[in-house]
């Protein structure tokens, strides 16, 4: 994957026009993690679903979007989303994002961890 590239971003552009609505309302609640923090969202819209790892599960309609807690919890990692077709999140999704959470660690420990900020900032 290019450095440039943003694998959630990606499948939320590429997404089905009856997922778009769904996508615009996760893309708000992204925002509004980004504003107030995960304290003004429900267990509907952001849970555990992985104990063992932290690997939590922001929810909008049929989409799940995976992620973690990064370093001192000051941040939220977004590992990837899908489109949820069970009741449980599937073991392949939930596997993908602990590799992803461990390759954060180890790169976090490494100090191998870059802040890229918005270009229009």
């Amino acid at each position: 994957m290019d450095g440039d590239e943003c694998e959630t971003e990606t499948f939320l552009n590429d997404l089905d026009s009856k997922y778009h609505a769904s996508a615009a309302g996760l893309i708000r609640l992204i925002e509004q993690i980004t504003e107030s923090g995960l304290d003004g969202l429900s267990t509907k819209q952001f849970h555990l679903v992985d104990a063992e790892n932290k690997i939590y599960e922001l929810i909008k309609g049929d989409i799940r979007l995976l992620c973690f807690k990064g370093h001192a919890n000051l941040l939220i990692v977004t590992t990837h989303a899908f489109i949820k077709k069970t009741q449980k999140t599937p073991e392949n999704d939930k596997n993908k994002a602990i590799r992803h959470k461990k390759m954060y660690q180890q790169a976090h420990d490494q100090k191998q961890i870059i802040l890229v900020r918005d270009q229009e900032e």
